[in-house]
This record gives C-alpha cells, structure tokens and sequence, in this order.
C-alpha cells in the first residue's frame, strides 16, 4: 500500500511539473511585451530612444475586441522603414496589447535663451502614439498600427 502512495504522489507532482512547464513557455511578463514592441517601434522612431516612449497601456486581449484597431495600413507616412503589414488576427485567440505614447514637449530651459519665444523640444515630433498587437505564444509582433505627423 505504501509503494502504491510513494507511486500516486510522485505522478501527481511529475503532472504539477508538466503542467507548470508548458504554461511557462505561453506566460510572457508585461515587461517583455513591451520590449518585443519597442524593438518593433523603434526604427520607426526620430530619437530611437525608448525613453522618449511611455507605455500608456499593457494589457491582454482577445483578438476579437481590438482586431478593428489595426485595420488599414500599419504606419501611413512614418518615418523609417515600412513595416510588414499586419498579420491575421484570430478572435479568440489572447494577444498582449501595447499603447505606446510619446512623451511631451520638455520644459523651456530655466535659464534665458537666445530666442524666448523658441519651440519647445519635442523629443518625437513625427510620431504621437503606437500601438502593438504582440502573439504571446510566438512571441511576435502581429500587428501594429503607428500615428504619425504629416508635415
């Protein structure tokens, strides 16, 4: 009787390890969404400086409540190279979704300038938002969807 529980205990703990283990590869922290997004922003960016980004938003979604968000071309009149265009998004599947915004215009020096009535510094003046649909799974970019200023 006793090998019989030695024998049901450790198939209990080798199917807790199994499962642990394949949730592992499919689990993707917040932190690592947003870096598979910036690596796809930034060759898209005037800076290439992350923190001239802020993520205003980093969430998981099914595919079928945001799928609308990422119709039509990716990053009309974007600097940079063009990107891929979006992949399929399947509705039900789970995706990371990530809202990127620029950060604002810096503050006007304390001390005088040469020109007091001088355009503050906008660190991104060509792009003001960006958003990233990440398959968690592959981790991938599947699609994106890049706001830019047209001159």
């Amino acid at each position: 009787m006793t090998n019989y529980r030695v024998s049901l205990c450790l198939l209990v703990v080798l199917a807790a390890l199994s499962l642990v283990a394949c949730d592992g590869r499919a689990v993707v922290s917040e932190p690592e969404i947003a870096n598979l997004a910036w690596q796809a922003l930034e060759p898209n960016t005037h800076s290439h400086d992350r923190t001239n980004w802020e993520v205003a938003d980093i969430r998981q979604t099914k595919g079928g409540e945001v799928a609308a968000e990422f119709e039509g071309e990716p990053a009309p009149g974007c600097l940079g190279p063009e990107p891929p265009p979006n992949s399929d998004i399947e509705a039900s599947r789970t995706y990371g979704y990530v809202h990127f915004t620029r950060r604002p215009a810096t503050p006007p020096p304390e001390e005088p300038t040469l020109s007091p009535t001088a355009p503050p510094n906008v660190p991104e003046p060509f792009m003001v938002q960006a958003f990233f649909l990440i398959d968690i799974t592959e981790r991938r970019v599947v699609a994106r969807k890049l706001y830019c200023v047209i001159y």
